[in-house]
Order: C-alpha cells, then sequence, then structure tokens
C-alpha cells in the first residue's frame, strides 16, 4: 500500500537513510533476472517467479535514529508476499524472516512463487521489526517487541487492470470541518455522478491522523481492520448503485476499471447470478443482511 506518510509513530523509527534497500530482481522460469517493474509481462499460471533483494542497515544511522547503542539492536528483517485484486491482498502467499545481529545488520532474500498461487496483482512487502522487548534507551525509543521500524511495499501488476483507490492521512478537521464525522477513523471520497469514471480517479480514502493505531492497523494489513474498512466501501458504493434509476444499463455495460464495473462485480460476488431488482430488494428490506454480505466477500484471511 503506497501511502503519504504524515503519521507520528509514539516511538522512534528507522529513516531511509539507515537502509540501504536493493531494488527486488526478479527471474520468471528460470530467465534472465532484471529490477522488479510495475508490470510483469508473459506471466501466466504455469509460471514461477524467483525474487531476490538484499537489505543492509547502516549501524551508526539506526543507533542515532532509535536512541539506542548497538548492542541493543534487536531487529528482525521480514518479507512477506501476497496476491489478489484490489488496493490489498486477498491471499498472503508466505512470510520470511532473517534475525539481525550488531555484527550482521544484512537480510537476504530469495524466494520463489509459482503462478497457479498467483491472480493479478503481486505484492511484496519488506520490514524492519523490533525482535525483542526493550527496556533501555531514550523515552521514545522502540520497546514493544514486534514494532515496526521502517517498510516499504512493491506491488507487480500481472494482467489486466486492478481497481484500487489512493490513500492518504490527514487533519480531519480541515476536510469535515467542527463535527461529528470528522471524528471517524476514514472517510470515503468519491461521488456517484459519473458511474463511467476511472475507479482510480473517482476515488480516495482518508485516513484520521488522530488515529494513529487505526493507521497502523491498516498499514500492517490487520484483517478485521481491514474488513471492516472494505465492506463500508463496498456497501457505500453498492448501496448507492442499486438506487439510480439506470442500474440495470450500468450493471450491464460498464467499462472495464470504471467506478460501475467495478461495483457490479462487488454486487455479483455477493449475489451470484442474481439481478439489480433482486439485491435492490435486499437493501430495501433486509439492510443487515445486505451490509453482511459485504463483510463476508472482505474477509482477506491469512492463508
Amino acid at each position: 500500500m503506497t501511502m503519504k506518510r504524515r503519521v507520528a509513530f509514539p516511538f522512534l523509527t528507522l529513516s531511509d537513510a539507515a537502509v540501504d534497500a536493493a531494488p527486488w530482481s526478479c527471474s520468471l522460469n528460470g530467465g534472465d533476472w532484471g529490477q522488479v517493474g510495475d508490470f510483469l509481462p508473459d506471466w501466466d499460471a504455469a509460471s514461477t517467479i524467483r525474487l531476490r533483494r538484499t537489505v543492509r542497515l547502516d549501524p551508526q544511522i539506526a543507533t542515532s535514529d532509535l536512541g539506542l547503542v548497538p548492542e541493543d539492536l534487536r531487529l528482525s528483517l521480514q518479507v512477506r508476499i501476497g496476491t489478489g485484486a484490489g488496493r490489498l491482498p486477498r491471499l498472503i502467499l508466505l512470510r520470511n524472516s532473517r534475525e539481525l545481529t550488531k555484527n550482521r545488520l544484512q537480510g537476504d532474500f530469495d524466494v520463489e512463487v509459482t503462478g497457479e498461487d498467483l491472480s493479478l496483482v503481486l505484492e511484496i512487502q519488506t520490514q524492519v521489526l523490533l525482535a525483542g522487548s526493550l527496556n533501555v534507551g531514550s523515552p521514545l525509543s522502540p520497546k514493544r517487541i514486534g514494532s515496526r521500524l521502517w517498510s516499504d511495499t512493491t506491488r507487480v501488476r500481472l494482467e489486466g487492470e486492478e481497481p484500487r483507490f489512493p490513500i492518504e492521512v490527514i487533519d480531519m478537521h480541515t476536510l469535515l470541518g467542527s463535527t461529528i464525522p470528522a471524528s471517524t477513523p476514514w472517510y470515503f471520497h468519491w461521488s456517484p455522478l459519473d458511474w463511467s469514471r476511472d475507479f482510480h480517479g473517482a476515488t480516495r480514502l482518508y485516513l484520521n491522523k488522530d488515529q494513529s493505531d487505526i493507521i497502523e492497523r491498516i498499514e500492517q494489513l490487520d484483517g478485521p481492520t481491514i474488513q471492516a474498512l472494505l465492506a463500508d466501501v463496498m456497501s457505500q458504493i453498492c448501496g448507492r448503485l442499486l438506487t439510480d434509476v439506470e442500474a440495470d444499463e450500468i450493471m450491464a455495460g460498464s467499462d472495464p476499471g470504471s467506478l460501475g464495473a467495478q461495483a457490479t462485480a462487488w454486487l455479483q460476488m455477493a449475489w451470484p447470478g442474481k439481478d439489480a431488482a433482486f439485491v435492490r430488494s435486499v437493501l430495501e428490506s433486509y439492510p443487515s443482511k445486505f451490509r453482511a454480505a459485504f463483510l463476508a466477500i472482505a474477509d482477506l484471511g491469512e492463508t
């Protein structure tokens, strides 16, 4: 997930200068190695993708960033690979960790992913985590095991065009004023005025900068949090589409990648084979069942 970082964590973290992370390299079906880009051509379900990367930490910058001495650097590197359509991976394929010591602040990764496990997008997240609890350092030094000190994410499109929405952390009061809605943990901005608009350009998710716990859960892809967020987005868009007088025409004729096409895909996932009239009757007569359906299909799972 690429985010505009405007949130202050409650502990010190690593600057980009402290982490020398080489770009991911990729070999498809045993072929030549090349730097991973935004799109991987010639992929199919029979392919095998091999990925490798080296990440090094500068001990002087790292200890300065974290307010620690070298003997207290108890860190680990973790790589998580996921896949699936949408802004967040629906399936986590593997997790791979490397323990770091003061004498070797480097992790080398060489992993293989089979094509039959992949769908639309390959997402690779690299994190530096605190590997043990600490009671030393400055008051702002990280203390709790598992605290995320640095991360980056690489997304590789394998086929087609995936719908996604930009995510930004903001002061919600600047957007919504001094109102009750300004206390919301997130706000999904979109307009139903043009269902033919590109999904990416028509939507934006704002996260409330005052709710750092929620932001951290979302960045770490916490299952229940992401499930609630995605269900909110799905039910907003799909509920509004069903009230449109041209709902049937929109569902039948929207271009791939459009706002209308994405809403149609979600509705078909929740109610396979049903038309707009049927789902509209569910929304009107059983609103709780309508919401529950989107909570169900938004379940990301962990395996």
